[in-house]
């Protein structure tokens, strides 16, 4: 599969699964587009919500998981609340997602 037939996918997954008010942006080799075949698909999911529980990531990381074994992709999700993400933005891996991540849902 290309690289924006992978991105179609995960968007089109990404719209089925997220509650509203969610944010997903890819980030990492793929968004910064110095990838290369084998490398993985990192995705950042902020949830709307006060606290992440074991739900959430059966409904929400879940799918990208199977979706990357269907298509035979690494997919990587990981997942914070807003609140969460907001107390790590004075790190370094904080700014790389901010300034460097695609926005897939918002």
């Amino acid at each position: 599969m290309q690289k924006n037939e992978i991105i179609h996918s995960i968007r089109e997954t990404v719209r089925q699964v997220m509650p509203s008010g969610s944010r997903v942006i890819l980030f990492g080799s793929q968004a910064r587009g110095d990838a290369h075949h084998e490398s993985d698909w990192d995705i950042l999911i902020l949830l709307d919500k006060s606290r992440i529980y074991n739900e959430d990531f059966d409904r929400v990381a879940y799918p990208l998981v199977e979706l990357g074994w269907k298509i035979g992709a690494d997919i990587n999700p990981l997942i914070y609340t807003y609140t969460d993400w907001q107390r790590r933005s004075f790190t370094l891996f904080y700014k790389n997602v901010e300034q460097e991540g695609i926005e897939l849902c918002h």
